[in-house]
């Protein structure tokens, strides 16, 4: 099976054969059930998320990679932060402290860092490359999962750089975050981009999107002053405290479901296609107050002519800071194959998910990328358009294989595994494959892969004994 090596929680995809398919998709993944409330945000449910595993200290040279510099943009993350001589900063998860030497040297003099971790041998190595680099001003703290040890009511910003997503108890942690705080203390959080797929480089469960963030912080006392999009694939989210925070320099920001945000007012849209794998939704405030707007997995464009309706294959968001109109685009598949993709010239009515639950199921599950693994790694099947395409056409349209075999051409991903992968996705969703007409052509995909994970799967299912 392909699927990407476990050489460090945030490496790039590195495509492998593997055989321990079948497993992961007799564990399935730890979801909660399918929600399709087309309301405001408030009555959505969000689905739980997963942990990842955290990084180990033997992956700690990835931290330290030249790369970073162009690919992380540090020294700006740390000017939109604007920290000040004597400022009082914790880095948590600090890793090999490649945020915090840097850090250090921003608030001197009088300033002072805590470099926190979980992992004694990552402060070991923090403290042996500060000290070679003659940084001072960093006092190491090992924490817990749950407690990040820090004194109360004394840090003026804490900065968690691609570390939240691995926290494995996330609510007690960000309590203990909340009040070590100053009374101006802020939280700079970074994290790999879901939506865009200019995080695709990341596994799955280390990216995040704005929603799965804002409804977890939000949730922990927490409010958006500012969200920033300069970086190549990250989020940079700066939060204070929802309550008793005395900066005055921050406004907080209002965020909304795009739906509940259409109910209520706040916004004007127009619809219009962007070709065969995009929309774009043209989009604008009608207050004046900054926005934060964002839209469901499987968010469903009905077109108003004869081009194809289109579903949204990620979440999205948008910042609306302005009175001007912005072009709001969103990757999507979609749905009819004989009809042509819609055009900037075709209009597309805005829908929320639940006009197709079973499609908002199958694009979640396509979304989240990984298979949780009882007793073995997680593992990360590649995402595509095609290959999501290919899954959209199975389950809605019963496609055979001739005509998977005709439209879905995909160079990174062998012909028959990209359909494979379709079927998988699918099964996962709920859609019983074993009924619909490509099964009847399976031995053209499974006959030829020489994958004994897939073909495991596929044995499984033929037998008939595939449990969820």
């Amino acid at each position: 099976m392909l699927v990407v090596v476990d050489s460090g929680p945030g490496q790039p995809y590195a495509v492998v054969m593997k055989n321990t398919l079948v497993v992961g998709l007799l564990a399935g993944l730890v979801i909660c059930g399918s929600v399709h409330s087309a309301d405001a945000q408030a009555d959505r449910q969000e689905r739980h998320r997963v942990p990842a595993d955290y990084m180990s200290f033997r992956g700690a040279q990835w931290l330290e990679r030249a790369e970073r510099v162009t690919e992380e943009r540090p020294e700006e993350v740390l000017a939109a932060m604007g920290l000040q001589p004597g400022d009082v900063v914790a880095d948590v998860g600090c890793g090999s402290g490649y945020y915090a030497r840097r850090v250090a040297r921003r608030v001197r003099p009088g300033g002072r860092v805590y470099c926190v971790d979980i992992q004694p041998e990552m402060l070991e190595l923090m403290q042996q490359l500060a000290d070679g680099e003659d940084v001072v001003g960093i006092e190491p703290v090992l924490s817990t999962p749950t407690d990040p040890q820090l004194p109360d009511g004394e840090i003026d910003w804490i900065i968690i750089a691609d570390v939240y997503h691995e926290m494995s108890d996330p609510v007690p942690m960000l309590a203990r975050m909340r009040d070590s705080l100053s009374p101006r203390g802020q939280i700079a959080l970074l994290e790999y981009r879901v939506e865009d797929g200019t995080g695709d480089q990341i596994k799955a469960d280390h990216t995040m999107s704005v929603r799965q963030v804002l409804s977890e912080w939000k949730a922990a006392g927490f409010a958006l002053t500012r969200l920033h999009d300069f970086l190549p694939g990250q989020h940079l989210f700066l939060f204070q405290l929802a309550n008793g925070n005395t900066n005055s320099s921050s406004r907080t920001m209002l965020d909304h479901d795009l739906f509940d945000a259409l109910q209520r007012g706040l916004v004007e849209t127009e619809a219009v296609g962007a070709g065969s794998d995009s929309v774009t939704i043209r989009i604008r405030r009608t207050g004046g107050d900054d926005l934060v707007v964002t839209s469901p997995v499987a968010t469903y464009f009905r077109s108003t002519g004869k081009t194809r309706d289109m579903i949204a294959r990620r979440e999205g968001w948008i910042v609306l800071a302005d009175d001007e109109w912005h072009e709001w685009r969103l990757r999507a598949v979609g749905r009819q194959r004989l009809r042509e993709a819609p055009g900037a010239g075709d209009r597309l009515q805005i829908l929320s998910p639940d006009t197709e639950p079973r499609f908002e199921e199958l694009f979640y599950r396509i979304q989240v990328g990984t298979y949780v693994v009882a007793d073995s790694p997680v593992l990360y099947p590649p995402r595509t358009h095609e290959i999501e395409q290919a899954a959209l056409w199975i389950a809605d349209e019963d496609a055979d294989y001739g005509t998977l075999e005709t439209g879905i051409q995909d160079p990174r991903v062998p012909q028959q595994y990209a359909i494979a992968f379709a079927l998988v996705f699918c099964d996962l969703a709920g859609i019983e494959v074993t009924s619909r007409r490509m099964w009847a052509d399976r031995e053209q995909v499974f006959g030829v892969l020489r994958d004994r994970g897939l073909n495991a799967w596929y044995e499984v299912k033929t037998m008939g004994k595939l449990s969820r």
